[in-house]
């Protein structure tokens, strides 16, 4: 696994998640703190799919994170800062366009 952005810093400050937001459904919202949202994208290079994990942190405190995917099932630690957005790439090329991530993160 690749870490194709190790912190993009937000330019405007992340509200606290929600009970009304709508996280990803692939993601088990059980291992996450309530202010990290998890996102996929299945995004189109030439001879498949690159798949990508997007952490968007909006707490107060960095975090640690580990990202798998049903396609590739070895984790890979992730630091996210405070209030930061992470892309982790998971798959280079993939002939699948779908996959499921698996994410859990704990904040330092």
């Amino acid at each position: 696994m690749t870490v194709i952005a190790a912190a993009l810093v937000a330019t405007a400050a992340v509200p606290e998640a929600s009970a009304d937001d709508k996280p990803d459904a692939s993601v088990p919202r059980s291992v996450l703190p309530a202010c990290i949202s998890v996102a996929t994208e299945a995004r189109y290079v030439p001879y498949g799919y690159n798949h990508v994990v997007i952490l968007k942190s909006g707490c107060s405190k960095a975090a640690t994170c580990s990202v798998s995917t049903n396609v590739n099932p070895q984790a890979t630690s992730v630091a996210v800062a405070e209030r930061a957005t992470v892309e982790v790439l998971t798959f280079t090329a993939s002939p699948a366009q779908t996959f499921t991530a698996n994410v859990s993160c704990t904040l330092r």
